[in-house]
């Protein structure tokens, strides 16, 4: 039996450092792991080896994501499983192959994630056949992920956020391989890549077929304009002015006789019309003046409506305002935002100590909107506008009884409403306008929600947010625990900076 040589030892986490070519895109949300180490520590020891450039400190070969939750659950020791320091020839290798091992046994890896480590395998020099044979991959399969991970077009990205699975990327590329006409291929990653939820193998052939008779129709209708034929209205196909030609006739007889040609969305081929020959029908004096009255006004309501647009941007301009008129509609606007929830509406009764009645019926409920709305109307516009806005709002307040209200995405960004960027706009609205002082559990329970989304929008941080993330000092390469506004530098080159000033 092979000798296993390697030491089990309790190491210093600043010691044991990140692999640098981690195949894994992202370490995935780490609270439960991290809470697990908290609680119970590190279960499964990190397999580790000794750092190629730092004299004392360890490269993670397997257990990048316990090492980083590790971090996040506060530890400062980590045990580990102590490896000879690998061979140049086989080293990278044997990691990317233990990556590509227990990735896909742990928290699985994305499909992306496994494409780019088989190209590590590739790149380091094993062949296609080894690959397969080691991870129970077909030929095909071993050189579809290569490719894949190999270049950065819209395939490569759509497959990277998981939006195409392997079966559709393949037909992709075989279409690019195969087809003799490019912008076939062009146009249909074009259009797989505007479908936000992304696209089967079966929604990849529909497209391929709908792209195929797309460029047909391009050819033919270059074809046709060549011979200077007539393209006809999108209604010419369901127009009783006009019938559908029957004789099978060629392009230039068609375009002699006059006819006016229509594409089909499905069909490459046009289809051709000719103008019905009916008799016309004498009209009689009345639907002659209501022919000429309707024609008269058609004329004239178009510039009437230019003027009056005019009139209503001077009016609005250099009008006085009417204060009444705009309680008025602030009133209608509080009412309508309320009307179809109990909660904006308990909270409006709350607001002028009038309460929002139990009954259900629908006259009582009427009775007390238009109640509230008389005495709303006696406050000054901007109580009102205020009013508005808590009313609007009144939902976010329901959901921060739960941490779950606080809750980050990756996706914040200004013009998008809900989640938090709902919830950062009511509190601004409390503190700036209401003048609330934020409670020191909202404060930790921002905190907190902000830590376990490193990927948040930071400029939308409500409070100053501790973080400690893993960092590299710019002078010496060490890497350290830093918190947010960690300069850059490890404390030994700031005091040896300090030293030689």
């Amino acid at each position: 039996m092979a000798k296993f040589d390697a030491t089990l030892q309790v190491l210093a986490l600043s010691s044991v450092h990140q692999h640098p070519d981690n195949i894994r895109d992202d370490l995935g949300d780490l609270t439960q792991l991290a809470s697990e180490i908290k609680s119970m520590g590190v279960m499964s020891p990190l397999l580790v080896y000794p750092h190629p450039d730092r004299a004392g400190d360890f490269v993670v070969q397997d257990g990048n994501r316990r090492r980083s939750a590790a971090a996040e659950a506060g530890l400062t020791e980590v045990p580990c499983v102590v490896l000879p320091a690998p061979t140049a020839e086989r080293g990278p290798r044997a990691d990317i192959e233990t990556m590509l091992t227990t990735g896909r046994n742990h928290r699985p890896l994305s499909e992306h994630e496994v494409s780019k480590g088989i190209q590590g395998l590739l790149d380091l020099g094993m062949d296609i056949t080894t690959v397969g044979k080691k991870f129970k991959m077909s030929r095909k399969e071993v050189q579809a992920r290569a490719k894949v991970a190999q270049k950065n077009d819209g395939v490569s990205k759509a497959y990277s956020a998981g939006r195409l699975r392997l079966d559709a990327v393949q037909r992709l590329q075989e279409l690019e391989d195969q087809s003799d006409n490019p912008q076939l291929y062009e146009r249909t990653v074009e259009k797989i890549e505007s479908m936000a939820n992304g696209a089967s193998i079966d929604t990849v052939e529909r497209v391929i077929a709908e792209t195929e008779s797309s460029l047909r129709r391009d050819a033919r209708r270059l074809d046709l304009q060549a011979l200077k034929a007539v393209e006809g209205d999108y209604d010419i196909s369901y127009s009783n002015a006009w019938a559908q030609v029957e004789d099978e006739l060629t392009d230039a007889e068609h375009v002699e006789a006059g006819h006016k040609y229509r594409f089909h969305y499905s069909d490459p081929e046009p289809q051709w019309f000719v103008k019905e020959k009916k008799a016309k029908l004498e009209l009689t004096e009345a639907e002659k003046q209501d022919k000429q009255t309707q024609a008269k006004l058609n004329g004239m309501l178009s510039i009437v409506a230019r003027t009056r647009m005019a009139f209503i941007i001077d009016a609005v301009q250099n009008k006085k305002a009417d204060e009444d008129f705009a309680k008025q509609v602030l009133v209608e606007q509080i009412i309508f935002a309320s009307k179809y929830d109990d909660t904006p509406q308990m909270l409006l009764g709350k607001l002028v100590s009038n309460e929002y009645p139990n009954e259900q019926d629908f006259a009582t409920r009427e009775s007390w909107r238009a109640n509230v709305g008389k005495f709303l109307s006696r406050w000054p516009l901007s109580k009102l506008a205020l009013v508005l806005k808590l009313v609007s709002s009144s939902n976010t307040e329901e959901r921060l009884a739960k941490l779950k209200g606080f809750e980050r995405s990756s996706s914040e960004r200004d013009g998008f409403y809900g989640g938090w960027n709902g919830v950062r706009e009511y509190y601004q609205l409390l503190t700036g306008q209401l003048g609330y002082t934020l409670d020191l559990d909202e404060v930790e329970a921002m905190q907190y929600s902000a830590k376990v989304e490193p990927s948040r929008n930071r400029e939308f941080d409500l409070v100053p947010v501790p973080d400690e993330v893993t960092a590299t000092c710019q002078e010496c390469s060490q890497e350290v625990v830093a918190d947010s506004e960690w300069a850059g530098f490890c404390v030994n080159c700031i005091e040896d900076a300090e030293d030689s000033e």
